[in-house]
């Protein structure tokens, strides 16, 4: 049997928590997500009155990110179990427990950074037609490859109007893990070798073929070092598997529009490959642009 709420629960609400799904968010991304809901919210005020409705329902609960920020620190949101039972039902299983908890705060500065890459992504692709699905949350998805056992910050795939689909894992760097340690279960190099080595398992027109993007938000020169170590470390440096950006530049422009990441080689890429868009006076192709 459904549960009944004290508030009438909306398309738009489920749009809400379909978002705090995939991420904590605060009020401001959540505003900036809301360009690709069926009804935008016009500003934050409305947004924060339909939270606190949606907190008083159960279905959300709000806690303040230990970061620093113009004036007081933001709060973020995340879903209640049964906010998360009513996207997914009653019998749904749950995920684990930290889902629904209040972050460390030593995990704050991570989770805002990796929200605000997810946001971005998102709303930069609405604009292209572009569409993010099969999100997998952070600590979700587990990749063994020989005797490495990957984690990745999050993994999704990305839609281009044409149906041609694009699969993703990110690794959000923040600067706190040794870039060359073979040893170190937590280095960067460690990382490298196990996407390298897992990813060798498939063709170059494997449908379950993905990339590693790298996004730093501490400093470009490591982004450079991380780039350089893949390098070293590939099996076949023919291949294209990671692709690095730092979250500042990345913030600053339209991934799907301007070649912002680059690979091992120094090559340069939009995120996806996109489809060149007709000119006048010239019959209308749907040729991909060669990227890499």
């Amino acid at each position: 049997m459904r549960k009944r709420f004290p508030t009438r629960i909306a398309p738009r609400d489920l749009e809400i928590l379909t978002s705090l799904d995939r991420t904590p968010l605060t009020t401001e991304q959540l505003c900036r997500l809301s360009v690709t809901f069926g009804s935008p919210f016009r500003d934050q005020h409305n947004l924060r009155r339909r939270l606190r409705a949606l907190m008083q329902a159960g279905l959300l609960k709000s806690w303040p990110y230990a970061i620093a920020t113009e004036g007081r620190s933001p709060r973020y949101f995340r879903l209640t179990r049964d906010g998360y039972r009513l996207l997914y039902g009653q019998d749904a299983p749950l995920p684990h427990r930290r889902t629904f908890e209040e972050i460390s705060h030593g995990h704050h500065y991570h989770t805002f950074a990796l929200a605000e890459l997810i946001v971005h992504l998102v709303t930069a692709g609405h604009k292209q037609g572009i569409v993010m699905r099969h999100f997998a949350r952070e600590n979700s998805v587990s990749i063994t490859a020989g005797d490495f056992t990957l984690r990745p910050d999050c993994a999704f795939q990305l839609a281009r109007s044409d149906g041609a689909v694009f699969n993703f894992m990110v690794e959000l760097d923040n600067g706190t893990e040794r870039v060359r340690s073979r040893l170190d279960v937590e280095s960067i190099e460690r990382k490298l070798r196990g996407y390298d080595l897992h990813q060798s398992q498939f063709a170059a027109d494997d449908p379950s073929r993905y990339l590693v993007l790298f996004v730093t938000t501490r400093s470009v020169g490591r982004l450079d070092r991380i780039l350089t170590l893949a390098s070293a470390v590939m099996h076949n440096p023919q291949r294209t598997v990671f692709l690095g950006c730092s979250l500042d530049q990345l913030s600053q422009v339209d991934p799907f529009g301007s070649a912002i990441f680059r690979d091992h080689r120094g090559l340069k890429r939009t995120l996806i490959p996109m489809l060149n868009p007709p000119t006048k006076n010239r019959a209308v192709s749907m040729t991909e642009t060669v990227l890499a």
